[in-house]
């Protein structure tokens, strides 16, 4: 048998060992990412029954940005020590539980952001939960099995915009949350309850053939932290995420501000899903086949045809479908990559730590973006600053991950 053949088995035979594990850990990214995708189709209306800002809407995101600084690194650890699926069970009852809970907010803005903080809570620790038990059992297919991890969040953009905003218009926003964390009780925490069994790796409780602890591969959390290659990472995320977030959080409402209906303007924010889907396969495909530093760079540098034409192009309507379906395919690419450029510079070891810090970057994005965008607005009436700001921060973005050094070798050395 050939290398090539030797090696395509391999891969074939991770992902058939392990199956659960990646099945699971898309449904739980699905459900870390249904509130924000949510939060785009609901705006509007919140905004009409309580009288709310759209800024104040989006508030409840920032919270999630304020707990994911302080809390990813903790919840990181906490995944590393006492193993992911127990906080993963933890992760998707809360999470599908506030959904439902959104129904029932009353005009007390405090009530919104007490719900916010439970979510954000548990916002901590995805998607680090999801990625740390992929990254420990994938290697030969990692980059094809954190695609479709990654996926999940591409169900979620593809489904939730069409379900809610039917949901939305024939029984209300309130009915529209509840049907969806309801959809996400139904599917995601008997996953993870039952299909999930052995996805963790508890390294501090497994011996080895000669008694001792494992020792796995990779970096320990103090060489992460020294590491340059860390903070370019974490800095491409941080610059890049915040721009982009602020305009996909809110492609329904600019589409609308285009004097697009708001049926046309949900179609089209649910080919992001789908489109996310794509470029995640698209990646995790070359990720086992490429340098991961250049195909980041190129998907990155590619997002900003959004941006582009949504400047030069607002009331071009099959121009920004296939431009917002565009984007969507680099944007998964692009984060398929980092995940992988993450478990390959720094290894298994101390994955969950290090990667919960990384988190950090989209968590604050995913509160600070919609914010800002929305803040923009409020004073301004259109979202074009916001999409300007987009295109300086994705090419700073896309540079810094060009400056990434080669991935260190963790196998051990050979004796003999």
């Amino acid at each position: 048998m050939s290398m090539n053949s030797q090696g395509k088995s391999s891969a074939a035979g991770e992902l058939r060992a392990h199956w659960p594990i990646v099945l699971t850990a898309s449904m739980g990214m699905a459900l870390a990412a249904a509130m924000i995708i949510m939060q785009g189709v609901m705006i509007v209306p919140i905004e009409r029954e309580f009288g709310w800002s759209r800024a104040r809407i989006s508030s409840g995101s920032l919270i999630v940005s304020v707990l994911g600084l302080l809390l990813s690194t903790a919840a990181g650890y906490a995944i590393d020590r006492i193993g992911a699926r127990r906080i993963g069970i933890a992760v998707a009852v809360t999470m599908s539980s506030v959904l439902m809970l959104l129904g029932t907010t009353t005009d007390n803005i405090w009530h919104w952001w007490f719900l916010w903080t439970l979510y954000a809570l548990a916002a901590t620790a995805t998607g680090t939960v999801w990625l740390t038990p992929v990254s420990g059992r994938f290697d030969k297919s990692r980059g094809l099995a954190i695609a479709i991890t990654l996926a999940g969040t591409g169900i979620s953009g593809t489904m939730l915009p069409i379900i809610a905003n039917y949901v939305l218009e024939h029984h209300g926003w309130r009915a529209a949350y509840f049907v969806v964390g309801a959809i996400f009780a139904a599917i995601t925490v008997p996953l993870t309850l039952f299909a999930w069994h052995g996805a963790e790796e508890r390294p501090h409780e497994k011996a080895s053939a000669g008694g001792g602890p494992v020792d796995l591969p990779g970096m320990t959390v103090r060489e992460g932290f020294c590491s340059p290659n860390f903070y370019i990472i974490v800095g491409s995320m941080m610059i890049s995420s915040v721009a982009w977030v602020a305009m996909a959080a809110n492609t329904i409402p600019i589409l609308i501000s285009f004097n697009l209906s708001a049926a046309q303007a949900a179609a089209i924010a649910g080919t992001q899903g789908l489109s996310g889907i794509a470029g995640r396969f698209m990646g995790g495909w070359a990720l086992d086949r490429m340098r991961a530093k250049w195909l980041v760079c190129g998907a990155t540098l590619c997002t900003l045809a959004v941006p582009v034409i949504y400047i030069t192009q607002p009331g071009n309507i099959p121009l920004i479908f296939a431009v917002v379906m565009f984007g969507s395919v680099m944007s998964g690419v692009k984060y398929s990559g980092i995940v992988y450029l993450v478990s390959r510079h720094f290894g298994p070891k101390s994955f969950g730590t290090l990667f919960g810090t990384v988190s950090i970057a989209p968590a604050i994005s995913a509160g600070v973006g919609p914010v800002l965008a929305s803040y923009v607005y409020d004073v301004t009436k259109s979202y074009s600053l916001a999409i300007w700001a987009t295109l300086p921060s994705v090419a700073i973005a896309a540079l810094l991950i060009a400056l990434l050094s080669r991935y260190p070798d963790f196998e051990p050395a050979a004796t003999g």
